[in-house]
């Protein structure tokens, strides 16, 4: 019976970019922040690296003139809830929910309306950039993957997500559930919006340089940005909303979880997904943290000669985890025999390097770190060395000094966990003391 209603709410829903339901919601917040009368739906704040908008009431645009007669378009008037919805509103059965269960209502109306918003926004994207005739000439196939990265399989998948929505509503728009269906559809998720969001990095030096350095590329992309479609809106702003998106749906599912009541089925579904969103996004974190390792692997690597034995550095296992300048005791006797050493730690290798002009580094001495010892040295309180902790190696040990106090903490803590603390006069005695 609601079939028609709907068809015209996601219409109404569409005309709205998902752009201005995040400014709008934000602007919302703020209001609210500041008004304790003001409804609040979503409540908890993002938690994601990736930015999310939240729930708008800004009126919609005005609708085309083809649909200005239907009697259940009221859809479009300011401030437009679920309960004021045709259908909801003069609906005996809303007088028995209570004002959690109206708000979780709204909730659930948001993830389906805001979806719609959502995949009006990728169709203008899809349609006026990525299948522009001019910039797919214009570009190679190296530069318009990453630019574009899959946006055409992020809509598909964002269409038939919003059609099951769609549905469900239709189905029974007083009590329409959609937790399930978020999880159902959280596996089609995982395939496209893991690759989008670990593009990232590629996809913003991309659009900068050739923002930058092709005069033709910019001078068309502002064209389209300035006709009616984009409502003047930049092609950045399409290209960053998936990454809202995913972050948005989780905190919206979020809600519906502190929403529902314990133990139910619905509650379990949504607490399924989530989970399911939860680990999406832990995904793409790690996916995007990996590929940063990776290409400072990369870099790294045309950087460095080996004056001991070669290691091969690029592994698809290999982490970053911190890297800067010590000072090497050559020999305690002579406080003058000292000299800089760089190390670069990874999660399974620490390189002690020589750094050369030009960014380069001769590598002295490489070790894994399960056979690394680390010890934090304690000195004599009218010494002149300070800030001093020992690497002790299977064949030889170091002796380091930091500039600060709480630099060599840093460092003996990412070196792993201290050991016990030596005698900083024991140290007279041992080779090759790094600092």
């Amino acid at each position: 019976a609601f079939v028609l209603f709907f068809s015209s709410l996601v219409l109404l829903e569409a005309a709205q970019l998902y752009q201005q339901y995040s400014e709008a919601a934000q602007n919302i917040e703020i209001l609210r922040q500041g008004r304790t009368d003001v409804l609040s739906i979503c409540e908890e704040p993002p938690s994601s690296p990736f930015p999310s908008p939240q729930q708008s009431r800004r009126p919609l645009p005005s609708l085309p003139t083809v649909l200005s007669s239907s009697p259940r378009l009221s859809i479009s008037q300011p401030g437009t809830l679920w309960r004021e919805l045709p259908g909801v509103r003069d609906n005996n059965k809303l007088e028995e929910l209570t004002e959690n269960q109206l708000r979780l209502q709204e909730v659930r109306f948001e993830v389906v309306t805001s979806e719609a918003s959502y995949c009006h926004s990728l169709d203008i994207v899809v349609e006026h950039f990525v299948k522009c005739k001019p910039l797919q000439d214009l570009l190679g196939n190296q530069d318009r993957n990453w630019l574009f990265s899959r946006l055409l399989e992020v809509r598909a998948i964002s269409h038939r997500f919003l059609e099951k929505l769609e549905e469900r509503v239709d189905s029974d728009i007083m009590h329409f559930t959609v937790c399930d269906i978020i999880a159902h559809h959280c596996k089609r998720f995982r395939t496209v919006y893991v690759p989008y969001l670990t593009n990232q990095s590629y996809q913003d030096a991309t659009y900068q340089r050739l923002m930058t350095e092709n005069a033709t590329f910019k001078q068309l992309v502002e064209s389209i940005e300035k006709s009616a479609v984009c409502q003047r809106l930049p092609l950045r702003s399409f290209l960053v909303l998936p990454f809202q998106r995913i972050t948005r749906l989780k905190l919206l599912v979020q809600n519906i979880v502190k929403r529902t009541n314990p133990g139910t089925e619905e509650a379990k579904q949504a607490i399924r997904a989530m989970k399911l969103l939860e680990s999406i996004i832990q995904q793409s974190n790690d996916s995007i943290s990996q590929m940063k390792s990776i290409e400072s692997l990369v870099s790294l690597n045309a950087k460095v000669d080996f004056e001991c034995k070669t290691l091969p550095l690029i592994s698809q296992s290999r982490r970053w985890v911190r890297e800067g300048p010590v000072i090497e005791l050559m020999d305690f006797a002579c406080k003058d025999a000292e000299r800089s050493v760089y190390l670069h730690l990874f999660n399974d290798y620490l390189l002690l390097s020589l750094q050369k002009e030009g960014g380069r580094f001769t590598v002295i001495n490489h070790v894994p770190v399960n056979e690394l010892q680390v010890e934090n040295c304690r000195i004599k309180l009218h010494s002149l060395q300070k800030n001093l902790f020992r690497l002790q190696m299977s064949t030889t040990s170091y002796l380091l000094r930091t500039d600060t106090q709480s630099d060599k903490l840093r460092w003996i803590s990412a070196l792993k966990r201290p050991h016990d603390q030596v005698d900083f006069s024991a140290a007279q005695g041992k080779q090759s003391c790094l600092m």
